[in-house]
Formats: C-alpha cells, structure tokens, sequence
C-alpha cells in the first residue's frame, strides 16, 4: 500500500483509512499511530489453560475439543479495584496466557493484515503470538494476542496502558470475493470473537468485544 506515510501523518488520516475500509473501534488515539503500522492496546481479559494430567486432546478441527472440556481460567480485570488503584496482570517468566486487545479491527476483503510484538516488550522476552500472525481478508474483532514471557523477569500487563502489537496492512493484488472472505465459511469461528477459546459467548453475546 503506497502512501502509508502520508495517511498516518495527515489530520485526516482517520477520513483515510475509512476510504479503505478500514475500522478501529473504539477509534485510535494519536500515540497508537506508527509511520507504517498501528500499536493495539491490550484488553482487559486474560486466558490462561490449567495444567491438567491424563488428558490428551486433538485440535485438528478447531478448539471445540478444548471449549467442551472447559480446561481454562479466565479473568476479566477493571479499570480500577475498590481501592481505585488500576488492576494489571502479571506475567511471570515460562508462563502463557491469551489476551485480547482493547479494540477491534475490520479488515476489507483486498487486504491482510499482521499482527507483530513491538521491540520494547521483545526485549524482555515477551513475545506476542505463537505461529498465528495473519489476519485474514474479512475479519472482525478483537485480536487475540498469545503472550509468552520467555524472559526472567515478571513483567506487569496493564489494560488500556499497554501497547504491546503492532498491525499492518499488505494490499492483495485484487479483492476475494465474498465466498472466500474470513467468515463465509462454519470453520470460520473467529470472528467477532469475545473469548479466545469459547466461542459460545459469541452466539450468547457475553465477554467483553
């Protein structure tokens, strides 16, 4: 996609990226944007597996395995506690967890988009997803970020103040047609996502988006 530059540093670079279909919501603020990319914000909930012995499960097709055996703990924090002190999770080193970001994304059907970890938290040892960082032609939502903490520091996730991806846009050489685009077919579970691993609450329109 030419112009990159010029549409992230114009005053109307928001009017641009809604000429090509592109969505935030809720809208970005002016720090997110980069010269050729755009930082996420992290969500306010966090998913962590169990570890859980003799039990051994197939993911060939798709995760309903996992959501039917419930193998998960899930929290969603608040911008405040009680105390109003701002509510974080905390990563420590060899620990995985799935998070979502703060806002969702549309992507129209001429273009893909990747999800990358920004160098600041690489430098800890924080990488922000496993082998999944295409999102497909089509997509709505929330992004799940599968954080890892390879590092040897417990390293603090705080809603709203975190940024820790970075999402940008590759042009297709023409448009997929409605049929193709991610979401047309029943394997296509992802989308409109408000938990990562039970898609029920989709259907039920609980979790947070």
């Amino acid at each position: 996609m030419p112009a990159v530059r010029q549409r992230f540093h114009s005053s109307h670079r928001l009017k641009l990226w809604s000429h090509f279909y592109i969505a935030f919501s809720p809208q970005l603020e002016d720090q997110q944007w980069g010269e050729a990319s755009v930082d996420l914000r992290l969500g306010f909930q966090f998913t962590k597996l169990r570890e859980v012995h003799g039990i051994t499960v197939s993911i060939a097709e798709g995760l309903k395995s996992i959501a039917n055996l419930g193998v998960w703990d899930t929290k969603e924090l608040r911008m405040q506690d009680e105390l109003g002190n701002q509510e974080s999770y905390d990563l420590r080193p060899r620990e995985f967890v799935l998070a979502l970001t703060y806002e969702s994304v549309q992507v129209p059907k001429y273009l893909i988009a990747r999800v990358e970890g920004r160098s600041t938290y690489a430098r800890m040892g924080l990488s922000m997803h496993q082998t999944a960082p295409w999102i497909q032609p089509g997509w709505s939502g929330p992004i799940v970020l599968e954080i890892a903490n390879q590092g040897t520091l417990t390293i603090k996730l705080t809603p709203m103040i975190d940024r820790p991806c970075q999402l940008t846009f590759f042009k297709l050489s023409s448009a997929l047609p409605e049929t193709l685009a991610y979401g047309a077919r029943p394997t296509d579970q992802h989308k409109d996502q408000s938990h990562p691993l039970d898609h029920q609450k989709k259907k039920k329109g609980k979790g947070k988006a």
